[in-house]
């Protein structure tokens, strides 16, 4: 775990932290954070793991309004968001054509369609989360 290793600090934990305050007002600056760390943190557990970002299928269970499909884009991933509610999709104003309207509990898509499956953000938004 080298590389996810490097990622654990201070520094990072409050950078996350202190944008948190702007999660309301300018969600950009909260949410484009979050994106780049969560992808960055994947990525490193792929390596990690031995499994490359670039080229994986990454779905995000929640993707909400889309922030982190250009950080996981960026990265070379093929991005889908499945989001259940259509106008978080489009509360941020980004229009994604790889997304995707479905319950996470129940998700639209055959075993094995994705390399990759996370969640960020989601748990607090689940009736039954267990």
């Amino acid at each position: 775990m080298r590389h996810t290793r490097k990622m654990a600090t201070l520094r990072r934990s409050n950078q996350l932290l202190r944008s948190f305050r702007f999660e309301q007002t300018r969600p950009e600056i909260f949410y484009g954070g979050l994106a780049e760390d969560t992808a960055a943190l994947v990525d490193n557990l792929g390596r990690d793991l031995g499994v490359q970002l670039f080229g994986a299928r990454v779905l995000d269970v929640g993707g909400g309004p889309g922030y982190f499909a250009d950080a996981f884009s960026r990265r070379g991933a093929r991005y889908v968001g499945l989001e259940p509610d259509a106008g978080e999709m489009s509360a941020a104003g980004i229009h994604l054509s790889n997304s995707v309207r479905g319950d996470g509990t129940n998700l639209p898509f055959a075993d094995n369609s994705f390399d990759v499956v996370y969640s960020s953000n989601v748990a607090e938004h689940i009736p039954n989360p267990w």
